[in-house]
């Protein structure tokens, strides 16, 4: 048996998979064949299954997994002995030719004697091979996180393998060959540093200095914006030399090295037999000229098809798929031509392309056996006994069979060899699943460094690098699609007075476009249009109302609504449309699948819409999907406040499909929302363009969870202000309070205080008028925090009250919770500490009994702040553990913000300093990530201190500048003065006398302002202090 370990955990015998059972058993052998050959400690398991947490039974479920484990490797011509009990757990014997990761580790051990023995072709030949094994992320599919960090450990192997192996291309002078590939290893590990180098180095090899030299710049770009660090002396001095065509840079001679022209095939008798005698049919039409890219697809066929470690009986099929002009074709012609060698009895090529059905087949097996040298008169007139002739004649013998463009497998099936000696390549739209044992390869697109690649091949490289960035843009607009680029490239090869500009012109008008893509019977549009009138008439339909919607890709769901039809039905057509690559299925992280249109499949899906659709079900699809937002995003926010609290609605209808109820849960809230952030923007969009104001500030006000729990300052605006213009349009009076409260919200939380108050005071006068309680007690909740800022205590505590009054005549748990935690602050500031514990004891009630974490998470940090008043820093250090624990759970990055600073100012108070620096730095990077700028000023005042504590005047004189220009900024008066206070003390400004004088006078002036007691505390203890400024004030 085989383990797999370098992409998803596999098992195989032969050439089948074993099925290896649940989740707990596939951790289990990960570990186990992670540490093969080497005894696994059973703790080791346990961490790897449940981390610190384990339950009782831990040990009892890992022995019925191993015991499950053995009779997979005990079936047919396994080892029942191959996982073995050894004190302290169990020792699982693989040989290192069965164990990718092993035997990847022998070949880069392999390689690099080979380099020092100055064998570099044989050395990259073999690095090749070895990176021919990741079949994707180490065990992507394991689910735990001890293991994950061993496969992160392992994955930087891999790296440095193809560094090693970049390097020796490039001494071996194949720097044009590896340009495309280094383009999307740069675009994979952005801030590799060694890969932007030799990315640098081969486009100057090419004669590409100006793309080396943005290369360059697009790196340093990406190292300051993600890391803020300049490239390292290594890059800039390759930068230096490129600039300066530096000699050095050419190629040296290595040597006589020899490229071969065909890969090495493997030893032994599958590849050493002599043609049979008789005819030798070599039918495979020409390769494309401008073949470009595929270099993967290319090499994993390859691999398989030269395999020897195969069942003799079993024949090998690649069934590769992809949408319509991507180049099936071209790669599948391009790789037999490359086979030819290993398939020294011929190679059989059948176009399918003519109408599916039983003549077609049969008079292509006709076609083979003739040319097989079957004479014509002893061809069979009867199917079934031609396709028994067929497999006898192929029986023993090497021959390859590509079948190009194959509509099922039923045309497939009696072409199929029955003789393992053979290979088939077939090429269809459709992925044929029904081909059991294929090896299927689904190609997309081409990138955009191998989409210019073929264009310079097609127009030469002179005219691209004339307009680089318009050869880009015609790129983009062809989208990597090989057939667009090649009809583009044709018309531009046939018209040298043409500049690219003036084609790129032509195709800017979209509903042109399919026309200009278009040249000597060569058509996009008829190339799409051969798989849309293959679909049946619901996915038909789907395909045409799939366009309504303006956003990058959709979940299922969308789909539902836009038949008015159960989720279940949606996702049966959508995946009709997968199959027939009109739709492109994309995963994201968590099992997420969306669907997605290629740019010019969508063109034809509009044009289609456009021609068949009437408008009056256009629009009612379009409302569905509308309503179905709005129905979603208000179950996500029930789910995310544990009911419909915190918020208001209108009265627009709802759209839900039937069965949609797994969709949105607590367990995956977040995860809903985050998928769903750019369709939800889109979504207030569309329904502010079609003038649905009662929808559309509905749903731009119960989105607001998302964008202010993950800090989407941007999105917010955007669709607040989209509802504002639309209610104000159709004179939609609380649609119109609601925006302009949602937007003064904001602009608190972005610390806009005079623009927040001038809109919650408009937002108040418009809900007190209509006579809107709840609107009022939103708006005074958040009203009296701008209070609370400006140092108004009296004013602050009377909203307060007034809100709070409110929220429980309207019935707002939550709002209710809130304003209680408010006022609990408020007094721990006054120093009413038992009051306080009151409030926040029945707002975390109100928390508990709705089911709402994010609400407790913020009443703990209370309670927290409450026990450092207390002294008991050691409770508060146990509540703000378990804040960031519930503000995980949630997502919440303005919590975990929140959190990390009280835990900061807890280990200050401790007298921890290196743990408090280091836990306020980290507060401090992510307020800066979110935007959250109130807590930015508070931990910079926090590491101020931290460094005066440790007579570390520079820095901490620097952080408080920084705190003072921020808190500024914001208008918030009492922070202000806290900063000025600790910045007159003397040790914070030695030599600055007359500086802290006007400090210290500035920070009276501002607390004498303010109505709370922490200032008039603040004001007392200051000056109780004999003026601490004036005490240190003196010159040097």
């Amino acid at each position: 048996m085989k383990l797999r370990l370098l992409g998803p955990l596999e098992l195989a015998t032969g050439r089948s998979l074993v099925s290896i059972g649940g989740p707990r058993q596939r951790v289990v052998l990960s570990v186990l064949a992670m540490n093969a050959n080497r005894v696994t400690p059973i703790d080791l398991l346990i961490q790897a299954l449940w981390g610190e947490a384990p339950p009782e039974t831990a040990r009892a479920q890992i022995q019925t997994s191993i015991s499950s484990l053995r009779k997979l490797f005990g079936g047919k011509d396994g080892r029942p002995d191959a996982i073995q009990t050894r004190p302290p757990g169990y020792l699982l014997e693989v040989a290192p030719t069965d164990l990718d990761s092993q035997r990847f580790t022998d070949l880069v051990a392999e390689a690099r004697g080979e380099a020092d023995r100055g064998r570099l072709a044989d050395a990259a030949a073999t690095l090749r091979t070895a990176l021919a094994l990741w079949r994707g992320p180490m065990l992507a599919d394991i689910d735990s996180d001890l293991v994950q960090r061993e496969a992160a450990s392992f994955a930087a192997r891999k790296i440095t393998a193809i560094e090693k192996r970049i390097r020796i291309d490039l001494a071996l002078g194949w720097h044009e060959a590896i340009c495309g590939e280094l383009a999307a290893l740069v675009e994979e590990y952005p801030l590799n540093e060694r890969l932007s180098e030799f990315w640098m180095l081969a486009l100057y090899r090419c004669g590409r200095q100006a793309d080396a030299l943005e290369a360059a710049r697009r790196t340093r770009a990406t190292l300051v914006a993600e890391l803020g660090i300049e490239p390292g002396h290594d890059l800039q001095r390759l930068e230096t030399a490129i600039l300066n065509r530096d000699p050095s840079l050419d190629l040296r001679p290595t040597g006589a090295v020899v490229v071969p022209s065909q890969p090495a095939r493997p030893a032994g008798p599958r590849t050493t037999r002599h043609p049979v005698p008789g005819a030798v049919p070599r039918q495979l039409p020409p390769s494309v000229a401008d073949f470009t890219g595929r270099e993967a697809h290319i090499a994993a066929i390859k691999q398989l098809l030269a395999e020897e470690d195969l069942d003799e009986y079993a024949m090998r099929i690649v069934a590769i798929s992809g949408k319509g002009g991507v180049g099936k074709s071209s790669l599948a012609v391009r790789v037999a031509h490359e086979l030819g060698e290993l398939f020294p009895d011929g190679q059989l090529y059948g176009d399918l392309a003519s109408p599916a059905g039983e003549d077609s087949t049969t008079t292509l097996l006709a076609r083979f056996l003739r040319a097989l040298g079957v004479e014509g008169a002893a061809v069979p007139d009867d199917p079934q006994e031609r396709a028994e002739l067929y497999r006898s004649t192929l029986a023993g013998k090497r021959v390859l069979v590509v079948l190009d463009d194959v509509t099922s497998e039923q045309q497939v099936l009696p072409l199929l060899p029955g003789s393992g000696t053979c290979a088939v390549i077939t090429t269809s739209r459709m992925r044929l699943s029904g081909l059991f044992g294929a090896h299927w390869l689904d190609i997309d697109v081409l990138d955009a460094e191998t989409s210019l690649g073929l264009l310079a091949k097609i127009i030469g490289p002179a005219r691209v690098r004339a307009e680089q960035d318009v050869a880009r843009e015609l790129v983009r607009i062809c989208g990597g699609l090989p057939l667009a680029l090649r009809i583009a490239g044709a018309r531009l090869a046939s018209r040298p007075h043409w500049r690219i500009a003036a084609l790129v012109a032509r195709l800017q008008d979209e509903a042109g476009r399919l026309d200009e893509l278009t040249y000597r019977g060569l058509g996009l549009r008829f190339n799409i249009d051969l798989t849309y009138r293959s679909l049946a008439p619901q996915a038909k339909r789907l395909f045409r109302l799939f366009v309504l919607l303006r956003t990058p890709d959709l979940p299922a769901w969308t789909a539902a609504a836009l038949l008015d039809t159960e989720l279940a039905v949606a996702e049966e057509v959508l995946e009709q449309l997968v199959d027939a690559q009109l739709l492109d299925a994309v995963e994201y992280p968590g099992e997420r699948l969306r669907y997605r249109f290629h740019s010019l499949i969508r063109i034809y899906a509009m044009e289609r819409l456009l021609e068949a659709e009437p408008v009056a079900e256009r629009d009612q699809a379009l409302h569905r999907v509308l309503a179905a937002w709005l129905a979603f995003t208000e179950r996500a926010h029930r789910e995310e406040y544990g009911g419909d609290y915190t918020v208001l609605h209108g009265t627009a209808p709802r759209w839900y499909p039937p069965d949609g109820a797994r969709l949105v849960a607590a367990d995956n809230l977040m995860d809903w929302w985050d998928a769903e952030r750019a369709a939800l923007v889109a979504a207030v969009r569309h329904a502010a363009a079609e003038g649905l104001d009662e929808l559309c500030w509905d749903l731009a006000l119960t989105s607001t969870t998302l964008f202010e729990v993950k800090g989407y300052y941007d999105d917010w605006r955007e669709t607040a202000m989209l509802g504002l213009q639309v209610t104000e349009r159709a004179g939609n009076r609380r649609g119109h309070a609601a925006m302009l409260y949602s937007l003064g919200t904001l602009d608190l939380a972005q610390k806009r205080l005079p623009d927040a108050e001038k809109r919650f005071a408009e937002a108040l006068g418009m809900f007190t008028a209509d006579g809107d309680e709840h609107g009022r007690a939103l708006v005074l909740r958040n009203s009296a925090l701008v209070d609370g800022m400006h140092g108004d205590s009296v004013a602050m505590l009377a909203k307060y009250q007034e809100s709070l009054a409110l929220m429980r005549v309207v019935g707002d748990r939550m709002g209710e919770a809130q304003v209680l935690r408010s006022i609990a602050a408020f007094r721990i500031d006054e120093g009413d500490t038992d009051r306080a514990c009151e409030l926040l004891d029945e707002s975390l009630a109100i928390c508990r009994e709705v089911g709402c974490l994010r609400g407790e998470a913020q009443v703990r940090y209370r309670y927290a702040s409450l026990r450092m008043e207390t002294g008991d820093f050691e409770s508060a250090r146990r509540e703000l553990a378990r804040v960031r624990q519930l503000v995980n759970q949630i997502g919440d990055r303005i919590g975990e913000t929140y959190a990390l600073y009280g835990l900061g100012v807890a280990l200050h108070r401790e007298g921890s300093l290196d743990d408090a620096e280091a836990t306020a730095q980290q507060a401090l990077a992510l307020a800066r990530m979110i935007g959250e700028r109130l807590v930015e000023g508070q931990v910079l005042y926090l590491l101020g201190e931290i460094g005066l504590a440790r007579a570390d005047v520079v820095v901490g004189a620097g952080y408080l500048t920084e705190a003072e220009t921020l808190f500024e900024e914001l208008g918030s008066a009492l922070w202000l003065a806290k900063t000025l206070i600790l910045q007159s003390v003397p040790n914070a400004a030695p030599g600055c006398g007359g500086v802290a004088v006007q400090r210290a006078e500035r920070a009276r002036d501002l607390l004498r302002g303010l109505q709370s007691k922490e200032a008039a505390r603040l004001l007392a203890e200051f000056e109780d202090a004999g003026t601490l400024a004036e005490s240190g004030a003196g010159g040097p």
